[in-house]
């Protein structure tokens, strides 16, 4: 029997998706509960996140992951989600376009939970989980993927060379952020200048149910990278290009 707290949770998810833009069923937020559940529960061992709070958790990880989810142009795919950590925004997107998503994450037990959430919720659309950095997956699967999700992950400078070689032609990388500064603004463009990438929209909101600001920044590949990529591990975080 549903309790009063989880018909509340799962109401505020649908009515704040909305309010984003997307459109969650009674059924699939309560899938995103049911991650929720799993990610607070294996929190203590494996250090997931740091918002312990379910009220703060529906709000800043739930929300905040569907919000991807309304600038997933046709539902491009295959998608990649970088940096996927507990499953955001990557397991959110997946259930709500009921498509897969590769959740990318180099270390390792937070890809085998990330491996037992999937199995523990039906299999998400097919999705799988790769542990892997983003250069290692560049290597294996070059020009794969029509959306690269991140959220939080590093700054965009960095993020654009990261997503360049993963992405195909025009294919777009989402990036969520906070309220990222003018200064990194232009560097994500003079960065993407140099790897084939093109900032195609500025999105600016406040995340329903808590008023933070939220920024998503959405780039396009455009042409290919005058820079050989993926460069070594580490490179794009400790010498971005711009």
């Amino acid at each position: 029997m549903m309790t009063s707290q989880r018909r509340r949770e799962l109401e505020s998810v649908v009515s704040r998706a909305f309010e984003l833009g997307v459109d969650v069923t009674a059924e699939s937020a309560e899938l995103m509960l049911d991650h929720l559940d799993l990610v607070l529960c294996a929190n203590e061992r494996l250090n997931l996140t740091s918002i312990t709070s379910r009220e703060a958790a529906v709000s800043r990880h739930i929300v905040d992951s569907v919000a991807a989810s309304a600038h997933i142009e046709h539902v491009s795919t295959p998608i990649a989600d970088l940096g996927s950590g507990a499953g955001y925004p990557g397991i959110p997107v997946s259930i709500a376009v009921g498509e897969p998503v590769e959740l990318v994450e180099s270390i390792k037990k937070k890809a085998t939970f990330l491996e037992q959430c999937v199995t523990d919720l039906g299999g998400l659309n097919g999705s799988v989980v790769f542990s892997l950095r983003a250069e290692e997956l560049a290597l294996q699967s070059p020009g794969r993927y029509g959306t690269v999700l991140a959220r939080a992950v590093t700054s965009l400078p960095s993020l654009v060379e990261l997503a360049s070689p993963l992405l195909r032609m025009s294919g777009r990388l989402v990036a969520m952020k906070g309220s990222p500064t003018a200064k990194e603004r232009e560097s994500g463009s003079a960065a993407g200048r140099m790897v084939g990438m093109k900032e195609c929209d500025w999105v600016e909101y406040a995340l329903p149910g808590s008023g933070e600001r939220r920024t998503i920044v959405i780039y396009q590949k455009t042409a290919p990278s005058d820079v050989a990529l993926p460069r070594r591990v580490g490179l794009a975080q400790r010498g971005p290009l711009a």
